[in-house]
């Protein structure tokens, strides 16, 4: 049924993951397969990271804040960028969470009245959200079209395609989802981005439409870079398949999407002393202008890199097979159920870490709560079509999955 530890690719078999299931603090008494789609556990390099950084704030806060805010912002960025094959560390906004990436680019988009910004209906609510209110602001329309016609037989081609023929002389911006947390279906992100840029090529630079991005499900399982996605704005947390700080995440720009935007919220950057001095070169837009000011969870933010590091230290590539091919036993064992109806593409390209999936009879809030008495931790999200989801993370052993799948197993209604 399942691809097994003497089958597994050769990156990921490199890996001991008991070792690296040890650097997680998770309660032995439950599976844990609802955590990565929510906050990950810390492990124990991020957490000693964190706890390093709190120790010295609460020894001299204000000199620790003075003399490495600026310093350690840097750092947060360029472990950011040299994660994600961004080229400029500076074009990394530093953001709390996914729904703040996403509402301080939607709200701060120069888009204008008479224009529209066009979606797939399947995206989650933080999305939805920031771009209704960006055009109940400006002006635009907000238009949400059909991604697929069903789950079962969809394609990359046809999701493509379902958006570009939707593509007016109005558009101005597109917004998608790498990997939808509703279904755990991956979108050809790097293919839409080649056909948007192909209608780019006809417009002026202030018409073109921009692909933003929620990319959050595939950040930290997905191995491709941010150029080779090709969008615009990427916008994902860094507390999820990162396995980072919690509230931690960022905004990946191109250079040129940054001439897009203004900042909605004042940045603590250097640049906040030109501002305040007056100096005309104030007005660039970059990661550094993006970024929220204010205090954060401070310890946190800065201990963001670990995250990235740890990833590293295993390799995207071992990580990538290792979800993939967890996520293919918890599928293929579910599609064996009589059961249950599996919504989640069998195909590792259509597919990461999420498997989404309903048992008959049953709510996915009862579905959840089952399992969660039979020490089986799964999540469902806030859609107008709900299923249950386990989110095999790499701290899951094929024994969990088979323990999860007697527990749905267990489900079945006489």
């Amino acid at each position: 049924m399942a691809t097994t530890t003497a089958t597994r690719p050769s990156a990921a078999r490199s890996v001991d993951w008991e070792a690296v299931r040890a650097l997680f603090d998770l309660d032995p008494d439950y599976v844990h397969m609802g955590t990565a789609q929510y906050f990950a556990s810390h492990p124990k390099p991020v957490r000693e990271e964190i706890q390093r950084h709190r120790d010295a704030l609460d020894k001299n806060p204000a000199l620790y804040i003075l003399n490495k805010e600026v310093e350690l912002a840097e750092r947060c960025r360029k472990a950011a960028a040299h994660y994600f094959g961004v080229d400029d560390h500076k074009l990394i906004t530093l953001v709390d969470s996914t729904t703040v990436g996403l509402g301080i680019v939607y709200t701060g988009l120069n888009i204008q009245r008479g224009r529209e910004i066009l979606t797939s209906e399947h995206n989650y609510y933080s999305q939805q959200e920031a771009i209704r209110r960006a055009a109940q602001q400006t002006g635009a329309t907000f238009r949400e079209v059909t991604y697929y016609e069903d789950i079962r037989t969809v394609t990359e081609d046809e999701m493509v395609s379902n958006i570009m023929r939707e593509v007016t002389d109005k558009t101005r911006v597109i917004g998608a989802t790498w990997v939808h947390s509703s279904t755990g279906l991956k979108s050809p992100i790097a293919k839409l981005a080649k056909e948007i840029a192909k209608v780019n090529e006809k417009r002026a630079e202030e018409d073109r439409v921009l692909l933003v991005v929620d990319g959050v499900h595939g950040f930290g399982v997905e191995k491709e870079t941010f150029p080779e996605l090709g969008c615009d704005f990427f916008c994902a947390g860094a507390h999820k398949w990162i396995y980072g700080p919690r509230g931690t995440g960022i905004v990946a720009a191109k250079a040129s999407a940054y001439n897009h935007v203004v900042p909605v919220i004042p940045s603590f950057s250097e640049t906040m002393y030109d501002i305040i001095s007056g100096k005309p070169e104030t007005d660039k837009v970059d990661g550094t202008t993006m970024s929220p000011g204010g205090f954060h969870s401070m310890e946190h933010l800065w201990a963001m890199p670990s995250g990235f590091e740890f990833c590293l230290s295993i390799g995207k590539e071992a990580i990538y097979e290792r979800v993939h091919e967890l996520a293919r036993m918890v599928k293929e064992g579910l599609a064996d159920m009589s059961h249950v109806m599996l919504a989640t593409p069998m195909d590792d390209n259509l597919s990461s870490g999420i498997v989404s999936f309903e048992v008959k009879g049953m709510s996915p809030k009862e579905t959840a709560q089952a399992l969660i008495d039979k020490k089986v931790i799964s999540t469902e999200a806030p859609y107008k079509k709900r299923y249950a989801r386990f989110t095999p993370g790499i701290y899951i052993t094929e024994k969990d999955v088979q323990k999860a799948l007697d527990a749905v197993q267990s489900l079945k209604r006489q």
